[in-house]
């Protein structure tokens, strides 16, 4: 069980007794109260400054990181048009590519397959068709 003695011994605690203290204890206790009022004040500002410094840090990081994001979206969305570029001129170039055989097994139909006397028939003609255009 704990005593008023060992109660106002008791540092971390400031205990004031009824009819126990005369005036001179009065005006110490009340000046320890207020020294540690003025130092729990200086901590508590000296921590607010603190954590206001770290605020504007993260929100200066914050803002940084928003726009390299923008930056990356942005980029994204260049490399999306640059892609779609791309698949066009592939689909462009596979169609050719089809066309070119296309072209490729007609010519071996007709002068590979053919016989020698189709082969000069439709020489001659597009020979003399000419011709007669001029």
């Amino acid at each position: 069980m704990d005593t008023q003695q060992n109660k106002q011994a008791d540092q971390g605690k400031l205990i004031a007794l009824p009819g126990n203290l005369t005036e001179l204890q009065l005006e110490d206790l009340l000046r320890q109260v207020y020294s540690h009022l003025l130092s729990e004040n200086e901590y508590k500002r000296e921590r607010i400054e603190e954590l206001i410094i770290r605020l504007k840090d993260l929100e200066a990081k914050l803002a940084e990181e928003q726009q390299e994001k923008k930056q990356l979206h942005k980029t994204l969305s260049e490399e999306n048009k640059k892609q779609e570029g791309t698949k066009q001129l592939i689909n462009k170039l596979l169609e050719d590519i089809r066309r070119y055989q296309n072209d490729i097994e007609w010519y071996k139909r007709t002068y590979e397959k053919r016989k020698v006397a189709g082969i000069l028939k439709d020489r001659f003609k597009s020979i003399f068709s000419s011709q007669n255009n001029k």
